[in-house]
Parts: structure tokens; C-alpha cells; sequence
């Protein structure tokens, strides 16, 4: 006799938890792949908070979504509030890994942070997406490793194991595509946005959800694929 939940009722908690999970991937993205744009700004950190991250307290992660809220409500104060937020964009994530967080895993390979553009974390990247007849679109001109491509990725792989039918497997494979390709260096990642002096925390405070999902979205899969 079955005291499990039935096997539907699963399948569709698992494809609910998937597109929640896409949609949180592709919103991390959008906020690394480029500077915000006025009509993002405006969308999205002129009130209330980024729609993709309102759930996210259910996770225990209130604290880092406050802080998160705070830095904003901060940032909104300021008169050019949007120019602002670019600046630090640049500031940390375009110029000097001496100052900045280079969002590359080529950067947190090896010792220390020195970056090397286009090593072997780039090609492991490169060499994963065309497995899965995935490329960097041509408008973006970063390496495969960057953070954003990466978080990507994970967002397009839980949309499409959506509908797995081996769901244990599925959450395998993400578990390990998740613990391999963003968890082995995204600490380090983090820890340099929170040593850097941008003017707001945004994007250190950004940093640190980002983590605290990624782990709490790690602990999730294998919870599933150990079932």
C-alpha cells in the first residue's frame, strides 16, 4: 500500500518548483549580465521589490532579502539613483579584480583571484552548453564562465527537467551541475563583493541572496534525487 503522495501530485509540486526556480536563475542573470537599464530601473527598483525574488523568504532568507530591500531603499534616495547603481556595476564587475569581483569562475580558479580569461573554466563552460546545443548569444561579448551565462543555464536546465520523468534524476543532475559549475566558486565571488567599496550595497547585498538560494536550492535537489 502507497503512503507516499501520489505519483501526479508530485509531477506537478515538481513542475511548480521548477518554473519557480527558472524564473528566480533568469532573474539573478539579468541583474549580472548588464547595467541596469532605465526602463529595468524604473520596473523593477523604483518600488517594491524585483518580482522574481519575492518568494524567497520561504527559504530563510529573510535577512539577506532585507538587506537587499534596504540598500535599495537607500539607492532610491538618490537623485540619479539608476546612474548610480551603474557606476557601481562598473565599478565591481567591469574594472579591476584588485577592487572589484571579476564574475568570472576563471577568476576564483587556482590561488588567489587573479583572472585569466578564456582558461579552462571557460572551456568546461563552452564545452556544456554545446551539449546541450546551447552557445553564448553573439550580442554577448563575455567569456562562457560568466556569472551571468552561468546562472543562465541553470535556469534553462530546471525549465526543462520541468516535465522529467525520472524526477530523482533530474534533480541529480542538477545537484551536480549546480555543486560543479556555480558553488565551487561563487563563496569567493561572494566574499569579494562584500571586501569591495562600491557606494551602495546593492550589489553586495545581491551577492550574498544569490548564495544563500543557490545553497538552499542545492539542499532542495538533493533532497529530491535522495528520494
Amino acid at each position: 500500500m502507497s503512503i507516499g503522495p501520489p505519483v501526479k501530485v508530485l509531477a506537478a509540486e515538481w513542475a511548480l518548483a521548477s518554473t519557480q526556480r527558472s524564473l528566480t536563475y533568469d532573474g539573478f542573470a539579468a541583474l549580472y549580465a548588464k547595467e541596469v537599464s532605465e526602463e529595468d530601473f524604473k520596473a523593477h527598483f523604483a518600488h517594491g521589490r524585483f518580482a522574481p525574488f519575492t518568494g524567497l523568504e520561504a527559504l530563510g532568507l529573510g535577512a539577506a532579502l532585507q538587506r537587499l530591500d534596504t540598500a535599495i531603499e537607500i539607492l532610491r534616495r538618490e537623485p540619479l539613483a539608476r546612474l548610480e547603481l551603474a557606476a557601481d556595476f562598473a565599478q565591481l564587475f567591469l574594472l579591476d579584480a584588485r577592487t572589484g569581483a571579476l564574475p568570472y569562475a576563471s577568476a576564483y580558479e587556482g590561488e588567489g583571484t587573479a583572472s585569466i580569461l578564456y582558461s579552462a573554466a571557460e572551456t568546461r563552460m563552452r564545452e556544456m552548453l554545446s551539449a546541450r546545443a546551447l552557445a553564448v548569444e553573439s550580442d554577448f561579448r563575455e567569456p562562457a564562465d560568466h556569472l551571468a551565462i552561468l546562472l543562465s543555464l541553470l535556469a534553462h536546465v530546471a525549465k526543462t527537467h520541468g516535465n522529467a520523468n525520472d524526477i530523482g534524476a533530474a534533480a541529480h543532475d542538477q545537484a551536480t551541475l549546480l555543486r560543479t559549475s556555480l558553488l565551487d566558486w561563487l563563496p569567493r565571488f561572494v566574499d569579494r563583493c562584500q571586501q569591495a567599496t562600491p557606494r551602495f550595497d546593492v550589489y553586495p547585498a545581491l551577492a550574498s541572496l544569490l548564495l544563500g538560494f543557490a545553497q538552499a536550492d542545492l539542499l532542495f535537489l538533493e533532497d529530491i534525487a535522495a528520494d
